[in-house]
């Protein structure tokens, strides 16, 4: 396990600890400044499929898959999905030794979870994509459970909803990394941005 450090909600976004110096064959893979705006259409498959869900259970069953006395509740767990358990979900996938910094920023009503670990590419993947089960879980069990259990459905397709559109970033840089880095590459993150770079300089 990593050694995992929670922050707390701070004013701003991120960690105030330093990142080392990068080797001088990084390569930039984005900034670190405005990333989530850009991420915002990687949103709208997973918004589409959580949506067809809810239009396939109501047409199957013609009536609606949602009771609306769950949907506070519905919306308390979504967040808890999508902000620490999102973050704590990417942090865990670190390697051991690795240290990650996770916290809030409630104002910017957002998460983060930083380490300035290097992780092989596929791991990188790996650890990317891994909160998206915090909601391909609940679409799954929506999409399983009988459309009398109004309450259990409502509980799962909010979570559903939060748990595949949050990872927009992290959709945004795996396809970037598959793009651009090589299979020998590491991926690191720093304060400003997310580098790849070969631990030996003449593999790139």
């Amino acid at each position: 396990m990593p050694k995992i450090i929670w922050e707390g909600n701070k004013s701003r976004f991120g960690t105030d600890h330093k990142s080392p110096p990068l080797p001088e064959n990084a390569v930039k893979l984005r900034d670190a400044d405005g990333f989530i705006a850009k991420a915002l259409p990687y949103g709208i498959a997973p918004v589409l499929i959580c949506m067809l869900a809810v239009f396939l259970k109501a047409f199957i069953n013609r009536e609606p898959p949602i009771d609306p006395l769950f949907l506070i509740p519905a919306f308390i767990i979504g967040s808890a999905v999508a902000l620490p358990l999102h973050e704590l979900t990417h942090a865990v996938c670190y390697p051991k030794g690795a240290t990650v910094w996770v916290g809030l920023c409630l104002r910017k009503a957002a998460a983060y979870a930083i380490s300035y670990c290097p992780l092989p590419k596929t791991r990188f993947i790996i650890m990317s994509l891994a909160p998206a089960i915090l909601g391909i879980i609940p679409l799954v069990i929506f999409a399983a459970a009988p459309i009398e259990w109004k309450p259990l459905l409502t509980l799962c397709i909010v979570p559903a909803f939060c748990g595949l559109i949050s990872p927009c970033p992290d959709y945004m840089d795996v396809i970037s990394v598959l793009r651009q880095a090589p299979a020998n590459a590491v991926i690191r993150d720093s304060e400003d941005g997310l580098y790849f770079y070969a631990e030996n300089a003449a593999q790139l």
